[in-house]
């Protein structure tokens, strides 16, 4: 739904009025020097394919993208546009402007034409690069700018689903198949104008995400963990990005009062089916401030989650994932500029019991794929809000991997999570965070 009317808006701007969230000179949690690069050996859904989180896990990762047909539609067409993430730039350079800041409006009004919802660009570290790709081959850190492009999965199918149940992974793999198609025309369209342009998708992507978003200025991070959360569409996106030398303006990160938000607010914890959002403080984890989700239980469930594809109930049940009505629009600004009304709009979400499924809005068919044929589930998710959960404390359920425990990019060999450790490193790292705010490091 248009917030406003855009007939005077320029097109660099996109639909939402990010341009009225306040800039800050440095992200709202803290990042610091002590950043190592990891491989992708390290990620934990290539983890699973290796055995390290388990034998049903490494079973089950083998069809998590192609389990219902929808989803193997998406992924058909997806994992196609591999071939055209990377190519030559022409030899000639276009006539472009020398400001830019005219070039980034232009690439960003690009983005939006192609169906964006959000963009922001930032100057790539090196340490946001992985070091190695799956086979081991080292890559290289050779781009300036990162262009994050943001992609809304849709409020209205969110809004029907449990966020576990059937449709919860074709959401994502329909908003991973929109934002590849706009970064592989971005990228190839920068190699036109005779610069170095690289797609990263959820298909195939040499950087990591998620402190792009953090850095370009498209959201905080939140307590969800390893998700970056934006005033308008919340949790409730996905995101691709294009790599690059053109010379382009960058975006200061955002603060829009989430950090205090999200300390008063424990709902993604409290409703999230794994137990893998902590409830307590934030951890200090490879050298940056994060409320560090367990990944391993998160993972685990997602793939081997019996009666649904995926999961994305903490995007579902997250107060900011709302569809954009006025009253809506009123709480999200009490929220940003008022913050003694925040306790009572995080009451208020519960009492009018968002978060629940609607099911008018219902429109897909429960299916899945088992040894090759498409069958009834035996059985579908479809949770009510878990008002009466008593929570922990803290972060006691919560095993964290430090990056020296994480496999090596030569890894073949399974490498199980020791979850005993991890749990004794959550702790290690809560005191790391305090040490080091304790002598003025944020």
């Amino acid at each position: 739904m248009a917030w406003f009317s855009s007939r005077k808006r320029p097109m660099h701007l996109g639909r939402y009025p990010m341009e009225k969230i306040r800039r800050v000179d440095k992200p709202t949690t803290l990042i610091t020097d002590d950043i190592q690069r990891v491989p992708k050996r390290a990620g934990f859904f290539v983890r699973c394919a290796h055995g390290d989180v388990g034998p049903k896990a490494g079973e089950e990762i083998k069809r998590f993208i192609t389990k219902t047909p929808l989803n193997r539609a998406f992924g058909h067409v997806h994992w196609q546009q591999i071939a055209v993430h990377r190519g030559d730039p022409v030899k000639e350079k276009a006539p472009l402007p020398d400001d830019p800041k005219e070039v980034a409006k232009h690439i960003k009004s690009l983005c939006h034409f192609l169906d964006a919802d959000i963009v922001g660009i930032c100057e790539m570290p090196k340490w946001a690069w992985y070091s190695h790709q799956r086979d081991g081959t080292s890559i290289e850190t050779d781009h300036k700018y990162a262009i994050v492009i943001l992609i809304d999965q849709g409020f209205d199918t969110m809004e029907a689903s449990s966020g576990d149940d059937w449709v919860s992974g074709t959401q994502s793999y329909r908003a991973y198949l929109k934002g590849s198609t706009v970064a592989c025309v971005v990228a190839d369209y920068i190699r036109r104008l005779g610069y170095p342009a690289q797609a990263h998708s959820n298909a195939d992507g040499d950087v990591l995400q998620i402190p792009l978003m953090v850095l370009a200025g498209v959201g905080e991070l939140s307590r969800i963990g390893e998700l970056v959360l934006n005033p308008f569409l919340g949790p409730r996106y996905k995101t691709a990005i294009v790599t690059t030398d053109l010379p382009l303006a960058v975006d200061k990160p955002i603060d829009f009062g989430l950090q205090d938000f999200c300390s008063k607010c424990k709902k993604c914890a409290r409703e999230c089916p794994a137990q893998a959002i902590p409830y307590g403080d934030k951890v200090l984890y490879n050298g940056y401030e994060i409320w560090k989700p367990d990944v391993g239980k998160c993972v685990k469930y997602r793939v081997t989650n019996p009666k649904g594809s995926a999961c994305g109930r903490c995007m579902k049940m997250c107060p900011f994932n709302k569809e954009g009505l006025m009253v809506h629009r009123w709480a999200l600004w009490a929220a940003i500029h008022l913050p003694f009304t925040r306790r009572l709009l995080i009451w208020l979400d519960d009492a009018l019991k968002y978060g629940k499924q609607n099911p008018l809005k219902k429109w897909w068919l429960d299916l899945e794929i088992v040894n090759g044929r498409v069958v009834e589930p035996k059985g579908t998710n479809a949770r009510d809000l878990y008002l009466d959960r008593k929570l922990p404390d803290g972060n006691e359920n919560i095993a964290v991997y430090p990056v020296s425990t994480l496999p090596g990019p030569d890894d073949e060999q399974a490498v199980p999570l020791d979850r005993k450790q991890g749990l004794a490193d959550c702790r290690a790292a809560e005191q790391e965070l305090v040490q080091i705010q304790s002598i003025g490091g944020n």
